[in-house]
């Protein structure tokens, strides 16, 4: 059954481990910290065991990553999840027919083929069955719409299909010829807009199409829609019988909107129950961020609150924090993903929508707030079982700006507005990939640099 819990209700003796160390050898470059070394300031460190748990965010932004997701998957921790993927297609170069009827074409269609480069497969290991097809869609999708993960689109007419075992890691680039019909019509499109002064066969937007997965697919691809193996060729060689031997190669982009629809069925699995925006436990203690599934971590920051109001005279320095994982077989570690607010209404907010020069930063570095690099991202220790993220920022920003109060705020530096912050959650900076990661319990470790300041 799902739990729903409150973060500051989980906060209780014995779950936070404050461990203060004091170092004497530590340089100004060891920890990337500001104060003047020839003072007699002391840098300390705390360190937080922060209290973790998992919540489902089923209605996730799928568009604008250049890639779709294409087929079935089954897992006893998450469940089940089906992808369908969505998108648009443009001319891009090579000739077209001129003629207006077929007396005068100066070319004929010999085929229509659609390739396209999976940058991705789940599961990774071992054979799988690959099975989909290829529709034109009832509605063409808008270029400046957004489109969320639970927005299916209705497929009309089938143009191609693909059924074969593949090989999960040598097995990427997937190869369909097009409808006969389906291919003439096209043909016949694009030879009257090629004779249309008042057209240009560049700007045309076509009828989007859509790959949806067969009932016997066994795994997700990632199809990678900006690679130059991914395309649709039109194949055509002269009506003049004199030109043998001649074959022309008109090439069509994956380019402007596209999408994926995920459907999760989670009925069975470890997370049977849990509903949007709840909180849920484990019975193991473990956490996941698995953005494919719609779950994520969020950890409780209630913690500090108790610290900032014992030590007012500090100046943050530093903080790092780490992610102790799981390594799995048939998934890639998800390194990179930041921390975003979520508020007691449980909307959340961070550096996605972040909307001045501070943009809400948790987890990030100097540079990021003048517009030089992005925010702090992951990277794995040499035994590649923990996570690390180091800032130089961290709780410096939102401790400074927050008004006194019974739990910490975030003060918006533009507007003045003071928004409540009831915990973090964990988002991947790629609204949905198939790389996942799962936390052990009591992986997540805060530890803060500091040093007291004489009043």
């Amino acid at each position: 059954m799902a739990k729903k819990l409150s973060f500051k209700n989980m906060i209780k003796p014995g779950l936070i481990l404050l461990i203060p160390v004091f170092f004497g050898c530590e340089t100004q470059s060891d920890l990337g910290i500001k104060y003047d070394l020839g003072s007699n300031a002391n840098v300390k460190f705390v360190e937080f065991t922060l209290p973790a748990s998992n919540v489902y965010l089923d209605s996730l932004r799928t568009d604008g990553e250049n890639r779709i997701l294409v087929g079935n998957y089954s897992d006893p921790l998450t469940g089940t999840v089906n992808t369908e993927g969505y998108f648009q297609f443009f001319y891009e170069q090579g000739p077209l027919p001129r003629g207006v009827d077929e007396s005068t074409d100066t070319l004929k269609l010999d085929s229509i083929v659609f390739t396209v480069e999976a940058n991705a497969i789940i599961p990774q290991s071992g054979s799988s069955f690959q099975e989909f097809t290829l529709h034109e869609l009832q509605d063409s999708l808008e270029s400046s719409a957004i489109y969320l993960s639970t927005l299916k689109q209705t497929p009309t007419t089938e143009i191609g299909s693909y059924s074969q075992s593949i090989n999960t890691i040598l097995d990427t680039l997937y190869r369909i010829k097009l409808d006969e019909t389906y291919s003439q019509n096209f043909f016949d499109q694009i030879s009257e807009i090629a004779n249309d002064a008042d057209q240009a066969v560049s700007s045309t937007t076509f009828k989007s199409l859509g790959v949806f997965p067969g009932a016997s697919s066994e795994s997700i691809a990632a199809f990678d829609l900006a690679s130059d193996t991914s395309r649709i060729i039109m194949y055509s060689s002269p009506v003049d019988p004199e030109a043998k031997d001649t074959t022309y190669l008109t090439y069509f982009r994956f380019s402007g909107k596209n999408y994926s629809y995920i459907e999760r069925d989670r009925s069975g699995s470890a997370f049977d129950g849990i509903e949007e925006n709840e909180d849920f436990d484990l019975a193991s203690g473990k956490t996941i961020i698995d953005p494919l599934s719609g779950l994520s971590t969020t950890y409780s920051i209630t913690a500090l609150e108790d610290f900032f109001d014992e030590n007012r005279n500090i100046i943050i320095n530093n903080a790092t924090i780490s992610f102790e994982f799981e390594a799995e077989n048939d998934r890639d570690t998800l390194v990179n993903f930041m921390s975003y607010f979520r508020k007691p209404d449980n909307s959340i907010f961070g550096p996605a929508i972040a909307s001045n020069a501070f943009g809400n930063i948790v987890m990030s570095d100097n540079a990021y707030l003048s517009f030089e690099s992005d925010p702090a991202n992951g990277s794995l220790n040499e035994d590649k079982d923990m996570i690390l993220k180091t800032s130089t920022l961290f709780y410096q920003q939102l401790y400074r700006q927050y008004l006194e109060g019974d739990s910490l705020a975030y003060l918006v530096p533009t507007n003045g507005v003071i928004k409540d912050i009831d915990d973090m959650v964990l988002m991947n900076p790629i609204d949905v990939t198939l790389q996942r990661t799962i936390f052990k319990e009591n992986g997540l470790i805060l530890r803060l640099y500091y040093t007291e300041v004489d009043q």
